[in-house]
């Protein structure tokens, strides 16, 4: 286990811990964080350590449950093809299935993030949630291996139950990694303890031949509806170290005040491959939450991103903006900002995108 590298001052400012943990997401016994690290809270709440953003209040959380008030909608294709790099074990890939959730081949090792493969993001399938609007890219049966499952935070779009449990049954010995004090929730579904990493913000765990650091994010985490539930679990991103490239797969975040990308791109930059929303951004008001596509943008040429995968768009009907606006308004941000449409790609559901070249 590789010694947690800290960059003095902003990092220690943003909460770091110096912890490491194993792969089976057992603690070592040396920890020498603060008795609270600033993003946590007496009552075992968590935080956003920026204050400069105003909280959403609850009428995201109340427009993310009933069906879609919109009567037309845009239907977006799946695609197929490229299926060699999945036959090839050399090969490294990353497969958009839809919204957060991406399949990445790191070479012989298969990596499934925020994956949410049924219908609705809600925890009563037959009844009210935002309604998938496109088909999951790939069928979870089609992925060639599951490895390890990335979480970023609770939210019912990015953490699904019946998901969780395909993939438990179909791969009993994948490892799950999750932020703190999702390990119990993914436990009640049947996953083992022994079979979770759980991590702290600045936190690491190697899992086979991949590296791994939960990063902060700017966003919040909510299940259920009672107000006791928010932000008692943990939300963030991953930094995925294979083969000495980087990869970050940066979950749900707004920009905030842009210190938590500021410390991961000093500690990180440059990144081989970022996975990064561009949806669910209108009204702005919403922006306090998630980012728009030029923020996504902005944050490509912070965290100095050789190529970055546009991902939380076009799958659910969760905000107010048309499915199709997201890649519409990213391609006026690289023009805007420079950015060569080769370096920020636009996946189609189902594309198979080669890595590292």
């Amino acid at each position: 286990m590789r010694s947690l590298r800290l960059i003095p001052e902003l990092l220690t400012a943003l909460g770091i811990v110096t912890s490491a943990v194993s792969c089976t997401g057992q603690s070592a016994s040396v920890d020498l964080r603060a008795p609270l690290p600033p993003h946590h809270l007496p009552d075992g709440h968590f935080r956003n350590i920026d204050t400069s953003v105003a909280p959403i209040r609850d009428t995201m959380e109340v427009d993310s449950l009933v069906p879609t008030h919109r009567t037309e909608v845009y239907r977006l294709p799946v695609v197929r093809g490229n299926e060699e790099l999945w036959e090839d074990s050399t090969a490294s890939s990353a497969t958009w299935i839809g919204h957060a959730t991406y399949y990445i081949k790191l070479q012989n090792f298969g990596i499934l993030a925020d994956p949410i493969f049924s219908d609705r993001a809600s925890p009563v399938q037959f009844l009210f949630g935002p309604k998938r609007e496109t088909p999951p890219g790939r069928d979870l049966d089609s992925l060639p291996r599951v490895d390890l499952v990335l979480i970023s935070h609770d939210h019912y779009d990015h953490l699904d139950r019946g998901s969780i449990k395909d993939i438990h049954k179909k791969w009993p010995k994948c490892i799950f990694a999750v932020p703190l004090k999702v390990a119990e929730i993914i436990e009640d579904w049947g996953v083992s303890r022994s079979q979770i990493v759980e991590l702290d913000w600045w936190e690491e765990a190697t899992v086979q031949k991949v590296h791994l650091t939960f990063v902060p994010a700017h966003h919040t985490s909510r299940r259920g509806a009672f107000s006791s539930s928010r932000n008692s679990t943990l939300w963030g991103g991953w930094i995925l170290e294979f083969d000495e490239k980087k990869l970050w797969f940066a979950g749900d975040i707004a920009m905030g005040d842009g210190s938590y990308y500021k410390a991961i791109a000093q500690k990180f930059a440059p990144i081989d491959v970022a996975f990064l929303p561009i949806g669910s951004y209108k009204p702005s008001r919403y922006t306090r939450v998630h980012v728009s596509p030029r923020q996504a943008a902005q944050l490509h040429l912070l965290v100095g991103s050789k190529k970055s995968l546009a991902m939380h768009w076009g799958t659910f009907s969760m905000v107010y903006e048309r499915l199709e606006d997201p890649p519409k308004d990213l391609a006026r941000a690289r023009k805007e900002l420079n950015i060569p449409d080769s370096s920020f790609l636009v996946p189609q559901f189902g594309e198979i995108v080669p890595l590292f070249r």
